[in-house]
């Protein structure tokens, strides 16, 4: 298998596929337009598998979902959150998977006739489906279900008649008789077997608090390998050498993947490895780890699991709660993760944590003042904004690119609502060698906030909605203003950066185009933001970029939709 017959085509289903590593169900590729960045940009994956789908949404758990316990070894309980698989097939709508790649797609069910739905509402995508037998949390799903042999075989026998494609079953390494269930599910039409899913349930703290909002989850990375290893082994014992056996857990490099290999597996699932690998990195890590595989030898690629990023909880104070306006307040910190000094904190952001109660991102407004600015939409920031001096909080970070270092350029920043709030730090940052000018807009003056922060930094236009304060009408109605100020030359040298809502990040995209190249129209659009380091895949942008760890400012044309096949 290894050496230069590593990147020959096989035969799965009725596709001659290239790529032998498996991108796991709910790893990156949760949103269509990811999955085909990821098939377009890296040849080396043969397989993505979807997030698990079942025939109707499911919200999941609040956040935190993805944490770092030890090196290398992480928790997750994201809660199967999907959709619904109606809902999710319409996320392919004008996308074409390639002819020599394979789209495994992931369903979940709590009896026969939920599985069935499902597959038969996905058939149209799919070239094969996996049944999740397998998450270790999920009350009702998955490990239950593998745990009752009986009905495991009736659901995999009930989508192998309906599907007409190859059906994978994931199973648990902590089954009692995993080598019977493997042979079982065979016989009941399988065409093959994933081994393994998370391992747990788990618990995982930090002090003495919980930190999944579930509590409980699965592990992975490096700490479940021998498990993962134990059960292919296992399984490939039990069910002979026709099945394929997609092997996973705790892989990341070459070394890694001749012990899968040599256990019985046939394709290589990349899962935890990718942990803080931005589009970039991901692409040639796996490239690395393909050359290594096919030069025999294994000294290209890191040994490890762990993440470049930071994971670790920051334990501070809150020195100041102030309030705004209506829903709208600044948190003020004793202390932050970093000696950071004003514009180091520019186009990147931390997460905020409360054990028991949530976690979410923010941008820093102020370094030197250590401030948060926040609005109430939802229980975490209700909490927040009643949060008393005194009272302690987990940081998480930094994470994101940052904004790139512009010179000798006239920089109009566009901001609405708390999009503001992330324009302060990238001002500092850029304020010595460019002409800035600030577009800023509220629905009411009392929302409009620190407006004279932003005069110390350059010219300031304001709009609300309701005209309490400067001009009637949005942030983007704006420009013209800002470009009556602007000579010719500075004309031709604009850069700009958005920041809001998705609507007014949209609207200034429109009028900026043609009047900046492309990579010099920089936005960041409120994407739900989970994980922070490029897993979960929930903020997922229109082309398929990873607005946390790719972003979150990134060029507009990222927000157009591409074609796998582009």
């Amino acid at each position: 298998m290894f050496g230069p017959s590593f990147t020959q085509p096989y035969q799965l289903g009725r596709k001659m596929v290239r790529g032998r590593f498996v991108i796991p169900s709910g790893i990156r590729c949760t949103h269509a337009s990811t999955i085909g960045k990821c098939f377009r940009e890296a040849p080396q994956i043969g397989v993505i598998t979807t997030k698990s789908i079942g025939a109707q949404p499911r919200r999941g758990y609040r956040e935190p979902i993805y944490a770092r316990y030890a090196p290398g070894c992480y928790i997750n309980a994201v809660g199967l959150a999907n959709p619904g698989a109606a809902a999710y097939l319409a996320e392919f709508d004008g996308i074409t998977i390639p002819e020599d790649k394979f789209l495994l797609v992931s369903i979940i069910g709590t009896d026969v006739e939920s599985f069935v739905e499902a597959a038969l509402t996905l058939k149209p995508i799919a070239d094969g489906f996996e049944l999740n037998m397998s998450c270790p949390h999920a009350k009702g799903y998955g490990a239950e279900i593998g745990q009752d042999t009986e009905l495991m075989l009736k659901i995999t026998e009930a989508v192998v008649k309906a599907a007409h494609v190859p059906v994978f079953v994931k199973l648990s390494s902590t089954l009692p008789n995993l080598a019977a269930a493997a042979e079982a599910v065979v016989t009941a039409g399988a065409a093959g077997l994933t081994l393994i899913n998370t391992v747990g349930p788990a618990l995982a703290a930090v002090g003495t608090s919980p930190i999944l909002s579930n509590r409980l989850g699965g592990l992975s990375g490096d700490g479940i390998r021998p498990m993962g290893l134990r059960a292919v082994e296992q399984a490939r014992r039990a069910v002979g050498s026709g099945p394929v056996i997609i092997g996973m857990g705790g892989i990341a490099s070459a070394e890694h993947v001749k012990q899968y290999a040599a256990a019985g597996a046939d394709l290589f699932g990349i899962g935890s490895a990718l942990t803080g690998l931005d589009s970039l990195e991901m692409r040639e890590y796996l490239a690395q780890l393909e050359a290594d595989l096919c030069a025999g030898t294994d000294t290209g690629c890191r040994r490890s699991c762990e993440t470049r990023l930071s994971m670790d909880y920051f334990r501070t104070r809150v020195a100041a709660n102030v309030q705004l306006g209506p829903s709208l307040f600044k948190l003020v910190l004793e202390n932050l993760p970093g000696p950071w000094s004003d514009g180091d904190m520019a186009g990147k952001f931390l997460f905020l944590c409360v054990p028991g109660v949530g976690e979410k991102p923010f941008a820093v407004f102020s370094c030197s003042e250590k401030s948060i600015v926040i609005r109430t939409v939802g229980e975490f920031t209700a909490y927040l904004e009643r949060i008393q001096p005194g009272a302690e909080i987990l940081l998480r970070g930094p994470y994101g690119q940052g904004v790139p270092a512009f010179s000798g350029r006239t920089v109009i920043h566009t901001g609405g609502g708390t999009g503001i709030a992330s324009l302060l730090e990238i001002a500092h940052r850029l304020k010595a060698n460019n002409r800035q000018i600030f577009l800023l807009g509220a629905k009411t003056g009392e929302q409009l906030f620190e407006v004279e922060r932003f005069r110390e930094l350059g010219t300031v236009f304001t709009a609300t909605d309701d005209g309490t304060v400067g001009r009637r009408g949005y942030a983007p109605d704006l420009l013209g203003e800002a470009l009556a100020l602007l000579t010719p030359g500075e004309k031709n040298n604009l850069v700009f950066i958005n920041c809001g809502p998705e609507p007014m990040v949209r609207r200034c995209f429109e009028l900026q185009r043609g009047l900046a190249p492309e990579e010099s129209i920089l936005g960041s659009i409120e994407y739900m933001t989970s994980c922070g380091v490029g897993i979960c895949g929930k903020c997922s942008s229109p082309s398929g970029a990873l607005t946390c760890i790719d972003g979150p400012f990134l060029p507009c044309s990222e927000f157009d939709r591409h074609s796998p096949g582009a």
